[in-house]
């Protein structure tokens, strides 16, 4: 049995983790200033004192909405940077055995996501040569700058570093806020005004929520002592036809028409990973599209 300390463990992947690690019988300590059915204490995770020595620290706390919020309101976004600073100082005074970060797919360079793309490696980002490009806005910029400090850490404390890059990860209680979810949501509550901000051309790379939670409990096993690693299909899905996937599975015909919201933010045109490293390590996502489709509804 393991002692593990969540931060964020009110949210969508905070809850989920630690209800798998609930249940596989680890003592379980929840920090999150929403109360929650794991959270044990509803504080900030800046004013939480970590005095024990922990298994690992899964630090998922954040201030993250959807593509509306990180476009708009990139100030609130940026105050990761400063959340994440105070946590990593906490974990100097008092090392966990493991420190698991989720970063994001948000930290690659736009260049390589526009109509010119091609899939995200892990490598893209290389901070011994200074490599890392223009993020995705302030937040991207938040997750790497994270990633840099956990760089600069890694060979500071006796410490296992894991950072994920989860693509577009998905699951049945994910707010609205995110593209699946309100996608699958406005075709089966109202599929005679099926909206989609912008053309409904870009792409993502969707990734099912027990894949994410796979991944992260292949890091607690994991022998490196720093490993960066990307959580997503490799597949290149277009909101269009995740559209019409989830139409023909509820309705088990074409969707006839979409209304194109061209006034709302989109992001980048196309993301997607390069799975090579997942594969290599037998990690690669098991969910197919449509299965997570079927799950979701």
């Amino acid at each position: 049995m393991a002692r593990y300390l969540v931060s964020g463990s009110s949210g969508f992947l905070g809850s989920e983790l630690a209800h798998r690690l609930s249940g596989q019988g680890h003592i379980v300590i929840g920090v999150d200033i929403v109360a929650g059915t794991y959270t044990t204490h509803v504080q900030s995770i800046e004013s939480f004192d970590i005095t024990v020595v922990y298994d690992a620290i899964f630090h998922f706390a954040a201030y993250v909405k959807g593509r509306e919020a990180i476009e708009r309101n990139f100030l609130s976004i940026a105050k990761n940077i400063e959340l994440d600073r105070i946590v990593l100082e906490k974990v100097l005074k008092c090392p966990p055995k493991q420190f698991i970060y989720p970063s994001s797919s948000a930290v690659y360079p736009t260049t390589y996501q526009q109509e010119v793309h091609r899939s995200l490696c892990e490598t893209d980002i290389d901070f011994s040569k200074n490599n890392i490009g223009v993020s995705d806005h302030l937040y991207g910029w938040s997750k790497l700058t994270t990633e840099r400090m956990l760089w600069e850490l890694r060979n500071t404390i006796n410490t296992k570093i894991s950072i994920i890059r989860p693509f577009s990860g998905y699951g049945p209680k994910q707010s609205l806020d995110y593209p699946m979810p309100n996608l699958i949501n406005i075709v089966k509550n109202n599929p005679d005004n099926i909206e989609v901000w912008g053309t409904g051309k870009q792409t993502r790379d969707f990734v099912y929520i027990d894949d994410v939670l796979d991944t992260l409990e292949w890091c607690l096993t994991d022998t490196d002592q720093y490993r960066v690693v990307n959580i997503g299909t490799g597949i290149a899905t277009s909101f269009v036809d995740v559209i019409t996937l989830a139409h023909q599975l509820i309705y088990n015909t074409p969707v006839l028409d979409i209304t194109c919201v061209l006034e709302k933010p989109v992001g980048v045109l196309n993301r997607y990973c390069d799975n090579t490293l997942q594969k290599q390590l037998g990690i690669y996502p098991k969910t197919s599209l449509e299965q997570g489709i079927e799950l979701m509804l």
